[in-house]
């Protein structure tokens, strides 16, 4: 009986072994490309301080951050040719700039080139070991609003109160000509120190309940300091929204509001940027892996384009002169 249970062990044992084997797993490894990051700001200079370009390039899964290629401890790659052409409605070329690496910014400028409203640019890069790219994106034009039923709650100019301080309604009279994109920014103010710092506001409103925004969406509400909103929900219609914002702690001479139109390509790769953003503070891994969205060929990163209409509130002016272009 007990040779009997020590074979049974035994056959057992084995089978389980038998089913052992290696596995070689091969993980592709792909040519590096280029990454790109440019953004296209209406009416701003490519002088390095918000428009530029900055090129680096790709590193395979299983490299570390020591196989980038660095320009002073910085992984960016000072040797690349860059240019942005200009072209009109007829898709006709207008003008071309050729972009010169600067080192005090790290990055690819042109202060002759501003980029125009409702204007389509493309870029190309080449640098000598890459497969050269490209891409192209129209510069929206600057979204119209106005502000109604302004009420002032709190103190701009004192130091030790933070918290509710305006509440208004932005009314967005939306283009009913193509999709728009929005970004809502609060700024406030103190001019004599250069200091600007952005607010917290809130909006009830189902057009800001959207996955770019699930981070500061709860009941319903969107209470943050970055909103992105489409119009899909009031496609070429005036829309008004609801907003109480409150002041950061310090002393202020004045606020603005500023509403971004954002292109559809950059629209698209803030939405999966942060999405992979969200995931990566998963502490289980247990989410699907994210690929950010691009509109740069033969390659990774962002050429996109971008306005902003901006309106400011300082006290010492209104209501006689009321919300003033800023």
């Amino acid at each position: 009986m007990k040779m009997k249970k020590f074979t049974s062990f035994l056959v057992v044992l084995l089978f389980f072994a038998s089913c052992e084997e290696s596995l070689n797993v091969r993980i592709p490894i792909e040519s590096p490309k280029l990454a790109i990051t440019s953004y296209l700001h209406a009416d701003d200079y490519f002088n390095g301080q918000n428009s530029c370009v900055y090129v680096s390039h790709s590193i395979s899964a299983l490299e570390s951050v020591d196989n980038y290629a660095y320009t002073d401890s910085i992984p960016v790659l000072n040797n690349a040719s860059v240019s942005i052409y200009e072209s009109n409605s007829e898709n006709e070329l207008v003008d071309s700039y050729l972009l010169e690496f600067d080192y005090d910014c790290y990055c690819y400028i042109n202060t002759t080139l501003s980029p125009k409203e409702n204007t389509t640019y493309t870029l190309q890069v080449d640098v000598d070991g890459y497969p050269s790219v490209n891409a192209t994106d129209k510069v929206p034009s600057k979204p119209d609003y106005d502000i109604t039923d302004f009420e002032l709650l709190g103190y701009l100019d004192k130091k030790n109160y933070d918290g509710e301080f305006a509440a208004f309604h932005l009314v967005v009279n939306d283009d009913p000509n193509e999709e728009n994109y929005y970004q809502l920014k609060i700024f406030v103010v103190n001019t004599f120190s250069s200091k600007v710092r952005s607010c917290t506001y809130s909006v009830s409103d189902p057009s800001l309940l959207i996955s770019l925004n699930n981070n500061h969406i709860s009941e319903d509400i969107y209470d943050g300091r970055n909103a992105y909103f489409t119009d899909e929900l009031f496609n070429g219609t005036s829309k008004s929204l609801f907003i109480e914002f409150d002041k950061p702690k310090g002393i202020y001479d004045h606020f603005y509001i500023e509403l971004r139109a954002l292109s559809k390509n950059l629209y698209e790769f803030n939405e999966t940027k942060r999405e992979q953003n969200r995931d990566s503070n998963n502490p289980l891994f247990v989410s699907e892996p994210i690929f950010l969205d691009s509109n740069i060929e033969n390659g990774y990163g962002i050429f996109g384009g971008k306005s902003a209409s901006n309106k400011a509130y300082i006290p010492t002016y209104f209501p006689n002169n009321g919300w003033l272009e800023y």
